[in-house]
């Protein structure tokens, strides 16, 4: 029983924790968005005129799923998404460094220049673990405290 209550508050502290970085990177990212932009348009996947409506949505993602994270509302839509976003910051900057691009960023808390693309890549590919971790805490039933009753109607 106490190991299940100290899985329970690492998994708690892992999502707060993950919540807090994701909403301090979006508001980071909110005041430097040209670099958003500037990032996905030197990737060079898309053409140039979708670097800023893909930064928006981007965007948009990481606050949602902060927001989700620290409220714990919506956590297993929030823990799809979160999935989904680190996913394709992984894949951009594993093509990135694939290709040989040299890019810069405003993400993990500050910006930086790439130099060190395995550094990198494995920060974000911590990062997608710790979401896969709450992903697999989201599928498990939450704990009840109350006892359920359970009612039936069929005389009325």
């Amino acid at each position: 029983m106490k190991y299940n209550r100290f899985i329970n508050l690492l998994l708690a502290v892992l999502r707060i924790g993950l919540g807090i970085f994701f909403l301090f990177t979006g508001l980071q990212k909110v005041a430097g968005m040209n670099e958003m932009v500037d990032f996905l348009t030197r990737s060079r996947i898309l053409p140039a005129f979708f670097s800023f409506p893909l930064a928006c949505i981007g965007l948009a993602m990481e606050l949602v799923v902060a927001v989700c994270l620290l409220t714990r509302r919506s956590y297993r839509g929030a823990t799809v998404w979160g999935v989904v976003m680190c996913s394709v910051f992984l894949l951009l900057y594993f093509q990135g460094w694939m290709r040989g691009l040299e890019l810069s960023c405003n993400c993990l808390g500050s910006t930086h220049q790439i130099t060190d693309y395995p550094f990198d890549t494995g920060m974000r590919l911590l990062l997608l673990g710790a979401m896969l971790l709450l992903f697999w805490d989201s599928r498990r039933p939450a704990p009840t405290f109350m006892k359920l009753r359970k009612y039936e109607f069929e005389d009325c």
